[in-house]
Order: C-alpha cells, then structure tokens, then sequence
C-alpha cells in the first residue's frame, strides 16, 4: 500500500512553483463565479487605463493653457470636463472592483472551505490525522481558509489593473522618449524583487514559527480556558503559565524583529537606486522644456508618469510579495488536497457479505515510525457474539479497535468480514458501507456543542420511534425532564447552553450508538472515568442491548465483563487467553492474576 503523503513545508519555492500554483489557482477562482470574475477584469482593466488617460489629459489641459496665454485657442472647458469625468469613471471603477471583488472572493471562500472539508472526508482513515507533524500544516490551513481566498483575489486583480496602469502609462512616456519608460521600469525592477524576496523570507519565519506560536498561544489558552480553570486555581499554576507566556513570546518578537530588520535594511539601496532613477529623468525632462524641446504639458506629465510608476510598481511589489505568501498558503492547500492517504476506498467495492463474522488473520500493525502495536494477532468472532478484550494499558485494544473500524490497515496480514467460504478483506468493501453497520463509543467521545437532539443524531434524519428507543435504552429520558429544553437543550456553555456531568455525557452517546441500529456495537473504555458500580451498570445495559448483534467491550477494568459470551485476554499487542470468566479464572494465567488483583481492591465482591 502506498504511504500517505503529508503536507511538506515549502519554506523557499522557487518562482517557477508559485507560477505553476498561480495558474492552478485561476480556473478554481474562475470556477466559483465566472460572470463576477469577468466583471471584475473589466473594471481591473478600467481602473488600469484611467490613470493614463488622465494623464494626457493634464497635458492637454496644461499646454491649452499655454496656447490661450499666447493668444491662441483652446476648448479648455472641454477638457476640464474631461478629466472630471475621466476622474469620476476612475472612483466608479474602483467602487465597482471593491463591490464585485468582495462577492467573487465570498464564493472563492466557500469553494475553498469545501474542498478542504470535502478532502477531509476522503481521508477515511486516521493515519494523516494523528500524525503530530500535520497539527503545524492543517492549523495554517484552518488559519488562512477564511482569508487567503479574499486576499488572493484581490491581489490578482490589483496585479492586473496595476499591469495595465504600468503599460499605459509607459505608452503616455514614449512620447517624451523611446527610452524613458524602459529606464524608469528597470530603475525600479531591484526594489520589486527586493520586496518580494523580504516578503518571501515572511513567510519562511511563518511557516518556522508555527509550532512555536501554537505552543505559545495554548498557554494563553490554558490560562483564560474554563476547562483548566480548578487546577490552575487549585496549583496556582497562573503565574507559571504567565511566566512561561511571556518568555515564550518575547522569543517569538525577538525572531519576528530580526525579520523586520532585515525587511527595512534590505529595500534602502533598492528605494535610493529608484529614486535616483526618477529624480534623473524629472531633471532631464526639466532641462528639454528649458531648450523648448517640450512644452511646459509634457514636464506636467512626466512628473505625473514618474509618480504614477514609482506608485504602481511599489504597489506591483507589495503585490506580489503578498501575493507570494498567498501563493505560498496554496501550495500547502493543493498539496493536502492532493495527499493520497493510505487507507482509500477500493476503485469497485465488493458488497457486504450476509453474515458479519469478524476474522483477523496473522494481522501485523505499527504507527509510521514505531515498533509493531499488534503483531501476528489471529482472532474469530462470530457474529451475535459478545466480546470482550481486556488487558492492561497499551495492550493494543485501542489499535484494534481502529483496525476493525478501518482507520488503519494492518501493515500484514489481513481483517476479513463475512461467514466461511464467503469472507471479504475490509480493504476490498467501500469503508462507509462498512461502517455504517458499526456504532462506536470511544473513550474519547465527541462532545459537540450542539443541543442534545443534534449529539444524538449526528446529521441523520430524525425517525422519532428510532429516537425515543434510543433515548429509552440508553437511560437518556430519564434525565431529559432535568434540562430546560429536553432534547433541544444546547450543550456547551461557550454558546450559552448546559454542562453536562460524565454520567450524562455517557447515556447521551450510548444513545448516539443506539440510535444508528448497528449490527456491530463498540464500547471502546468510555466509561474509565465513572466509579466501578456505575461502569457495571453501563456494561450490563449495553450488553443488553447488544443481543443479537455483534459486540465488542473494551476495557482494562474486569469486574463488568463477566456478562460477555467469550473474554479475550491483550498483551503487546497478541491475543494470550481466549475463553469465558470462569475458564480464564480456573486456568490460572494472566487474567486469573489481574482479576485477583482488581478484585482485591474492591473487596471479596470482586466488582473491579
């Protein structure tokens, strides 16, 4: 199988990356609106002429004035007339780019936001997201979705309109000299690559700073967050955490100043060079109007043009500098969209086989970089059998788990569905067909912000006699006369709503798995925060409920499996006992010795 590949960091791309990025980049922006898009050109295209065609104007206007303090003629209203309006189509063009722009780059934002959503759900497995080096790549991404599409619209049409004002003011100075707008653009060409590079050297510190910042900004968290709030009170751990906060940042605008430095030194010898540049060609155009060379018109529009030029290529500069950093967000934006992860669904998914008999066969599995979790695990279980693996703390029950839910595939071996003779390999079923037989709860259960309705149903249509058994089965209504609003109460003070205690926090999600009509149950240890008695008690209704069905209870604690058909005894990573309560415990062997040690801490009772 082929590795999934992550995120690289592009701290220096060439040119040539940016470019191909940027030509990638403008059917997506085509593709959201064109009509906007087309629009938006235009009036880019507008707002670039303008400034030319005001120009020429001035020098009419201006050697007009001339004309009539000879005694000669001159349609000076008309040309005042003119240049108003040539002013006012500017500021309507500007206006009208604004407008136009802020609606393209809406919908850019949307598509944008989507595909990275929509490629968050073709990553069907875990191994991209519980790789730690992802956390710096998808928190730029996160960061930037909202903003990134904006900017890199409006960069490329300032860089159009800003190309077009740079060719049509350059035309207006051909008519001073065939090489005055050749030495004023190449007379400021070192400042435009001086400013991107500093631009680019920007993003390199961002991208360098990442963890840094997120290491940083997670203290401030940890001092201001709700959930942290009793221990920081309890340890006094708020001056540590201000402590650390501070150091932390002062290194970070340590970093961040030598950057600006470098930024601010390195454009001087660029910004003299251009400068001495214009302020050449200014002398020289005064020195031809001395000689009666050019009309008093034509000195008006070089000082104009040698403005409007300095101005446009110092904003072409800006431009894509910035724009380089935009470019830059992409390039990490396509390379997550191209990312082939390593569990994919197969090209012609094979069906569901009628029996759901699980089999492990020689499975072999270890994360990216690590020793083997799970090693050479063979394992049967029929389906309507009630399972449950236990074993001491990195076993390896979690990883199978996520092996049987396909999250990850065993590096060998293989995990087959179905009944003898018809058994399919998990990689040759579509993984949403497969696990849309399959209800979950983890240790580490999603608490969404929602009401309760919403964490119940989690985005299905709402069947009111599936909700109200649900509900029912899991212990759910008997708490829903205590919040204000029953099932739409929302969970969550952060939007106004209830906290919920870990006993509710457990019937809500035991609901959320009865409610999907699984054929295959899972309660992975989401009961190791609740006290000996209440975990027997959620052990005992969910085995219950899980007759007829295939069910795995995971857990380290013994004293609430001895409800299950069959226990199935982990250490690192390979199946040691295999048998009922009373088989392990008479044999003498691993579980016999946990079970007496769990049960002596709770008493003869033996409720571990």
């Amino acid at each position: 199988m082929p590795r999934p590949s992550r995120l690289r960091d592009q701290d220096k791309p060439d040119r040539l990356q940016l470019l191909r990025i940027l030509w990638r980049s403008l059917p997506e922006l085509w593709q959201s609106s064109p009509l906007l898009v087309s629009l938006l050109g235009l009036t880019a295209l507008l707002g670039g002429v303008i400034p030319a065609v005001t120009l020429l104007i001035s020098k009419w206007a201006v050697d007009g004035v001339g004309e009539v303090a000879s005694g000669g003629q001159a349609n000076l209203a008309l040309l005042a007339l003119a240049w108003a309006g040539a002013a006012l189509l500017g500021q309507l063009a500007g206006i009208a780019r604004a407008v136009l722009q802020g609606y393209a780059a809406d919908n850019f934002t949307v598509q944008t936001s989507r595909r990275l959503m929509d490629k968050m759900n073709d990553l069907t497995g875990l191994e991209v997201l519980e790789d730690p080096r992802f956390h710096d790549d998808i928190q730029i991404l996160q960061m930037g979705a909202p903003r990134r599409p904006l900017n890199l619209t409006s960069t490329i049409f300032g860089v159009f309109g800003t190309l077009v004002s740079l060719l049509s003011v350059g035309g207006v100075l051909l008519t001073i000299g065939w090489w005055v707008p050749l030495v004023v653009i190449a007379g400021m060409i070192p400042l435009t690559l001086t400013q991107m590079r500093l631009y680019e050297l920007g993003w390199s510190m961002t991208i360098q700073n990442t963890q840094a910042s997120r290491e940083l900004n997670y203290f401030q968290k940890a001092a201001l967050n709700q959930q942290f709030a009793k221990e920081i009170r309890l340890y006094g751990l708020m001056p540590y955490l201000t402590r650390e906060y501070t150091e932390r940042t002062l290194d970070y605008q340590r970093t961040m100043r030598g950057v600006r430095n470098k930024q601010l030194l390195g454009v001087l010898p660029a910004q003299v060079l251009a400068l001495a540049v214009t302020a050449g060609v200014f002398a020289y155009a005064v020195w031809q109007a001395q000689l009666g060379l050019l009309t008093a018109g034509a000195v008006v529009l070089v000082i104009g043009a040698l403005a409007q030029v300095r101005g446009d290529l110092w904003s072409l500069s800006d431009s894509l500098g910035v724009g380089s950093e935009h470019l830059h967000w992409f390039g990490k934006y396509y390379e997550f969209l191209d990312a082939v992860p390593q569990v994919a669904a197969p090209a012609q998914p094979q069906p569901l086989p009628q029996r759901f008999d699980l089999t492990l066969d020689k499975v072999t599995f270890g994360y990216q970089g690590h020793a083997p979790v799970i090693e050479d695990l063979s394992l049967r279980i029929p389906e309507g059998q009630t399972v449950a693996i236990v074993g001491e703390n990195g076993a390896g029950k979690s990883t199978l788990i996520k092996l049987l839910l396909r999250f990850y595939d065993p590096s060998a071996g293989r995990i087959l569905l179905g009944g003898v003779g018809e058994e399919t390999d998990l990689r040759d079923l579509s993984p949403d067909e497969w696990r849309s037989q399959v209800a979950a709860v983890f240790q580490d259960y999603a608490r969404f912000e929602w009401t309760v309705r919403e964490n119940v149903l989690l985005g299905v249509p709402e069947d009111p006699e599936r909700l109200r058994y649900a509900a029912d089965a899991s212990g759910l209504s008997a708490m829903l006369p205590r919040l204000e609003n029953g099932l739409n109460t929302r969970i969550g003070q952060a939007y106004g709503g209830v906290d919920l205690s870990g006993g509710q926090w457990q019937k809500l999600v035991t609901a959320r798995a009865l409610y999907r009509r699984a054929r295959v149950l899972i309660l992975d240890e989401p009961t190791a925060a609740l006290d000996p008695r209440s975990e027997a008690e959620v052990f005992a209704a969910f085995a219950e409920l899980a007759r007829g069905r295939t069910a795995l209870l995971v857990t380290h604690r013994l004293g609430s499996v001895r409800m299950a058909d069959r226990i199935v005894v982990m250490r690192a990573g390979r199946v040691t006992e295999d048998g009922t309560h009373e088989e392990l415990v008479a044999r003498g062997g691993e579980y016999a010795e946990l079970w007496a040690l769990q049960a002596a801490q709770y008493g003869s009772g033996g409720a571990a």
